[in-house]
């Protein structure tokens, strides 16, 4: 490793298992692969065992997560099994700072892209989605949305196919992408090349008190792109919600939920395990804005179908929409029966989105199909814009 620590250009090292190292440069969109044949799996929990005996801690199949510091100043975070199943992996992070001055990033033109948008304005992104929901074009929607990272949520039932959706998704993050996931049963498997997969116990299962919660404390030490979650389950949706908040956008997770609103419930009463003092209504408007994409999966009578809800100002669940929204939701809801896949394993998608108005507005939604209202219309009509796929704002529903 001293050849990375000593190089000033090198902020991360991380090493996902035995033989292979990734090294992020300054500057540098993505990381790079190095083969190191010597850092094997004994290598790895020798360098673990240590860095903890330098910082007064112990690293163990009973203990097999460690934070330290190296005598460098180097921020190490090390993993060995049964937390993951790759034979040990670390990650480095070098301090890199730089005394610059306001000047020194005009020189650089870190200032001329930069640009002024209206809060209530659709984003160039935001727009592009909805057009693809316009044209029912669900693919390129679901390509687009994963890859200017939007975050999604997977909901359903048991055995509604969200493992299998989440594996289809995972094909379209870019392969240089650094990718964990967080699982207690493996199921989840990314195709990038720097994947990192973390093991948390289950139940009272192995030597290894490992929840994952623990795991996601870990994660966030661990240089990930994006963190896959399999399932939540408890208290660990605020740690889920923040890591996503907090540098990590474009993470999926699912969840065991009826409808979008359910899942919007369900997370709801997870978060409010963590005793943040923030009401329930507070907590669910947090999620929409983390998590602005929700996927409701189907199973019925035996076949899996699949619906795709793009989660707006608006309620979810028609029942709690304003009249016109839940009539012109219902026609669209109808169509789903048609499209429910004939084939076991192999879902159809079919999407609408919720578009919200301001409530000081006297205007009327038009008396169209909802598939069929303009794009304008829902941008610009009916009051102040309201973005699709953004959180609710105060004055509008």
């Amino acid at each position: 490793m001293r050849r990375w620590l000593d190089d000033d250009r090198v902020v991360e090292i991380c090493a996902n298992g035995p033989g292979l190292v990734w090294v992020e440069i300054v500057g540098s969109t993505h990381m790079e692969p190095f083969d190191v044949p010597e850092l094997d799996r004994a290598a790895i929990t020798y360098l673990m065992e240590r860095i903890a005996a330098s910082s007064s801690q112990s690293i163990s199949e009973e203990n097999p997560l460690l934070s330290a510091a190296l005598p460098g100043g180097e921020r190490f975070q090390g993993v060995l099994a049964p937390a993951t199943p790759t034979g040990g992996a670390f990650a480095i992070r070098k301090q890199v700072v730089k005394d610059m001055r306001l000047d020194d990033y005009r020189k650089r033109g870190s200032f001329d892209t930069i640009s002024v948008q209206d809060p209530g304005e659709l984003s160039e992104t935001d727009s592009a989605l909805c057009e693809c929901l316009d044209a029912g074009k669900i693919e390129d929607f679901l390509r687009l949305a994963v890859r200017e990272r939007y975050s999604i949520l997977l909901s359903g039932g048991t055995s509604s196919g969200k493992t299998t959706f989440l594996n289809a998704i995972l094909h379209e993050v870019p392969s240089d992408e650094r990718i964990l996931t967080i699982e207690d049963t493996r199921e989840v498997k990314p195709h990038q090349p720097n994947y990192l997969p973390l093991v948390a116990s289950k139940g009272d299962q192995g030597l290894a008190q490992v929840t994952v919660e623990t795991l996601l404390q870990a994660a966030m030490r661990l240089r990930p792109d994006r963190i896959f979650l399999g399932e939540i389950r408890g208290a660990e949706a605020y740690s889920f919600l923040r890591a996503v908040n907090t540098g990590h956008p474009g993470s999926i997770t699912t969840i065991h939920a009826d409808s979008p609103t359910g899942a919007f419930e369900q997370l709801a009463l997870m978060v409010m395990q963590a005793g943040l003092g923030l009401s329930k209504a507070e907590i669910i408007d947090y999620v929409r804005s983390v998590l602005p994409i929700v996927i409701q999966q189907t199973r019925r009578g035996g076949w899996r179908g699949t619906r795709l809800r793009a989660v707006g100002p608006a309620d979810c669940d028609p029942t709690n929409a304003p009249g016109w929204l839940a009539r012109n939701f219902g026609d669209l809801v109808q169509p789903h029966d048609r499209m429910e896949s004939r084939q076991k394993g192999s879902p159809e998608c079919l999407a609408y989105s919720l578009i919200g108005f301001s409530s000081a507005s006297s205007a009327s939604p038009p008396s169209l199909p909802f598939g069929a209202w303009p794009t304008s219309w829902w941008r610009h009509g009916g009051g102040l814009p309201r973005s699709p796929l953004k959180a609710p704002r105060a004055g509008g529903f």
